[in-house]
């Protein structure tokens, strides 16, 4: 059976002080209170001695802070996502602040529950990237009045983000090409696109227009076979480039051209959105854009500390660039 929790008074009891003596001890208050070195001694040998361990929320009660920061993402398992944590985690804990993660694997009723479960552990802020358009959010934010900040997927006009301008970063990726393709195919995921990828095929789609190059889009399918054969017949048709507008079309593609014998760049050229460090070891390595990750992280902190320091302040929207990495197979 699991033991009771000591408590400030169980200290106090066993000590033979009162609670507030303990309770000013072990804040560090001791000697602003004029509680004598042995007595301080005593009360932190047996707080040691009982394994007392501080109630958080008590503490943040009195404190009216917790010093703790909500943060909401889409899907840990996408290696983007999975360092954007890690960064905001560790910037947080340089700032003096905990994190609170919750994953919200892209599942909208999922995403709200664990919103209103984090308000509800009095967190300070919250960075958020969202499953998808603000709409269905905008009540559980109106239910608290901490500050947000939306970090790779904007909120609205009127809110804090940080992220990228993905249809123009898109349209840029067309130039980057040593040849300019005939035909363009864009290979996009079969589940339904998010915001930031429906953005990316906007701008491919008008960049391809200004270049007068021809564009297609490929969704892909589970199957790999169907889907080697769904490039098979873009090849056919004159596809020479091929740009997949995430880290799982990408691998995806790839697999497909492997299997078909396709040479890359000779047969068709490849450039990927979402960069990964196993385009790196393949051959030939693959040119990709990537995301400046830990400045969109450090960004979003230090948008969300600003926005606690001075609540009143307008949102405004922070939209750094991309950097292109140019390998071998476009």
């Amino acid at each position: 059976m699991k033991e009771k929790r000591v408590s400030l008074q169980d200290i106090a009891t066993s000590v033979g002080v009162s609670k507030a003596t303990v309770s000013f001890v072990l804040n560090g208050k001791g000697d602003e209170f004029n509680i004598s070195k042995e007595k301080q001694r005593l009360i932190k040998e047996k707080a040691r001695e009982l394994l007392y361990v501080p109630n958080f929320f008590a503490k943040s009660l009195r404190q009216t802070t917790t010093k703790t920061i909500g943060l909401v993402l889409s899907d840990i398992s996408n290696p983007f996502y999975a360092e954007l944590c890690k960064v905001i985690q560790e910037e947080l804990h340089d700032k003096g602040y905990n994190t609170f993660f919750v994953n919200t694997n892209d599942d909208l009723q999922m995403e709200k529950t664990l919103m209103r479960e984090l308000i509800q552990r009095s967190i300070d802020g919250m960075i958020i990237s969202p499953c998808n358009r603000i709409d269905e959010l905008i009540p559980i934010l109106h239910e608290t009045h901490i500050p947000v900040v939306f970090t790779d997927r904007p909120g609205d006009e009127n809110a804090d983000f940080v992220g990228v301008d993905n249809a123009s970063e898109a349209a840029k990726s067309i130039q980057q090409f040593k040849v300019k393709p005939k035909k363009i195919a864009v290979i996009i995921p079969h589940q339904p696109l998010l915001m930031t990828l429906e953005q990316r095929v906007d701008g491919l789609r008008e960049g391809c227009e200004k270049a007068g190059i021809d564009f297609e889009i490929i969704t892909s399918v589970e199957n790999n076979k169907q889907f080697s054969q769904l490039i098979s017949e873009s090849l056919k048709t004159g596809t020479d480039a091929m740009i997949p507008i995430n880290n799982a079309s990408s691998f995806q593609t790839l697999l497909a051209l492997k299997q078909l014998n396709a040479s890359i760049p000779s047969d068709v050229k490849i450039i990927c959105f979402d960069d990964s460090i196993a385009f790196e070891l393949m051959q030939p390595q693959i040119s990709a854009i990537r995301q400046p990750i830990k400045e969109i992280a450090k960004e979003s902190v230090d948008r969300l500390l600003e926005r606690l320091s001075t609540p009143e302040k307008p949102g405004k929207h922070l939209l750094l660039n991309c950097e292109f990495e140019g390998r071998g197979s476009h």
